[in-house]
């Protein structure tokens, strides 16, 4: 029986060492993400609450505004990451 050539156990160390590299990228790109999700729905949830808040606090015009103008920058920061992926 002739053994196979000292190459092919090269090109096989290879293609696992690919395949190894591959799924980490993949892993560390789905952390990536799962972050980003995170961060997209906290700002969703702190923009409603802040609606809220503005909407029950109706009554008072100057906390109103203070609070206006918070929903306001909360609603540009999530609009500018959205556009940005």
């Amino acid at each position: 029986m002739d053994a196979p050539p000292p190459a092919s156990n090269s090109l096989r160390y290879l293609a696992v060492g690919v395949l190894c590299v591959a799924v980490l990228l993949g892993f560390y790109f789905v952390q990536i993400n799962a972050k980003a999700d995170r961060q997209r729905e906290d700002a969703a949830e702190r923009l409603a609450l802040c609606r809220h808040l503005g909407w029950i606090a109706g009554a008072t015009a100057s906390r109103n505004d203070e609070l206006r103008q918070t929903c306001t920058q909360l609603s540009d920061q999530l609009f500018k990451r959205a556009t940005s992926h």
